[in-house]
């Protein structure tokens, strides 16, 4: 099998790293594959997470490829967040070795397996759990554990980690973000390599999912979801599977910003005023990134009250499809749940809460 030599974009940004996947997928089988790193010049958290993880996916081919890179050490930035180690490069930081700041999180590969010991070990569910971490992460971005900028950030990561934690069967998932404080903007990126989404929500028989456009869409209709659906057996409590964690955090992040999510073959940005724009590429599992405007977070509990409310309206409006009931913890901010319960998780992790 002969060498192939694959050229990095110049910009890891989301309209030039979706065709790098399809790249990548269509790439012949060979015995080594050298990424020329000469003309990246821009990089973004979504860029930087989808390409390393193509990358490492693709050492990972049935033909045991080694993995060659040229002209990559120049690019100190991208190397302080975990980017090429990542793929297991031996340059610049592993995922999560930098401390992060008010401006960035570095790329952080995180266990789902994990994630569940240390609920149990907690004594708490695993949503608990992971409201913890999302809370740790958005004090990072913002430097401080209080405020709009905050409780939006921590609820957005928490309801995307939920997806991947209960729907995905992923073992283990990226995250990267960075605040542009002068731009009045932030950009948070979470990766799986997970069924994703069409397969997910193939469990649920009131929908079609015959291809992932339409898997991609329902994804983030309000209660639609592959675990509860009508006629499915619920659970009880706070933390049930609702199907308002994606519609919820997409209004938020349109409220200024953008969302956009991929799946399979479709990418779907979706931004207030502009509507849907749509993505071909080639994804195993689901990525998201979800960017706002921080100088329009504000009064997120109002937001959500309405954004609630329409979902409702909708749900009442295709009852047949969506009759369910929301969870909590999909509708509401840490402050409403059991606040013993997160105590002890924010005690075991060191963080505090004032």
């Amino acid at each position: 099998m002969p060498t192939t030599a694959v050229t990095i974009p110049a910009s890891l940004d989301l309209s030039s790293v979706l065709p790098f996947t399809e790249r990548v997928a269509s790439l012949p089988d060979s015995k080594e594959y050298i990424f020329d790193f000469e003309h990246m010049r821009h990089v973004e958290p979504f860029g930087m997470l989808l390409v390393s993880s193509e990358i490492r996916k693709l050492a990972r081919r049935d033909c045991a490829p080694k993995i060659l890179c040229s002209n990559f050490k120049h690019h100190t930035y991208a190397a302080h967040m975990g980017f090429f180690k990542s793929f297991d490069l031996a340059h610049g930081n592993a995922p999560g070795e930098a401390r992060g700041n008010s401006n960035y999180l570095p790329i952080t590969i995180l266990e789902t397996s994990q994630v569940e010991r240390e609920a149990f070990s907690a004594g708490v569910e695993v949503g608990v759990q992971i409201e913890a971490i999302s809370g740790r992460m958005s004090s990072i971005l913002c430097g401080e554990d209080t405020g709009a900028m905050f409780d939006t950030l921590t609820y957005s990561i928490r309801e995307m980690v939920r997806n991947v934690v209960e729907h995905s069967g992923a073992e283990r998932f990226g995250i990267c973000a960075q605040h542009w404080p002068s731009k009045r903007r932030v950009e948070v990126a979470i990766l799986d390599r997970g069924m994703g989404l069409r397969a997910s929500l193939s469990r649920n028989p009131h929908i079609d999912t015959s291809d992932d456009k339409k898997a991609v869409n329902y994804a983030l209709m309000p209660a639609v979801s592959g675990k509860a659906f009508k006629g499915a057996r619920q659970r009880k409590g706070n933390w049930v599977n609702s199907g308002f964690g994606l519609y919820l955090t997409n209004r938020i992040c349109r409220n200024g910003g953008n969302f956009f999510i991929a799946s399979g073959d479709t990418g779907m940005l979706l931004t207030r005023g502009e509507g849907k724009r749509y993505f071909s590429c080639a994804l195993d599992g689901t990525a998201v990134r979800m960017t706002m405007d921080t100088s329009r977070i504000a009064g997120l509990r109002d937001a959500l009250a309405q954004y609630r409310e329409e979902g409702f309206e909708f749900q009442r409006r295709y009852s047949e499809i969506v009759s369910i009931d929301p969870s909590a913890a999909s509708l509401m901010l840490s402050e409403d749940f059991e606040k013993s319960a997160l105590e002890r998780v924010f005690a075991r992790l060191g963080l505090g809460r004032s």
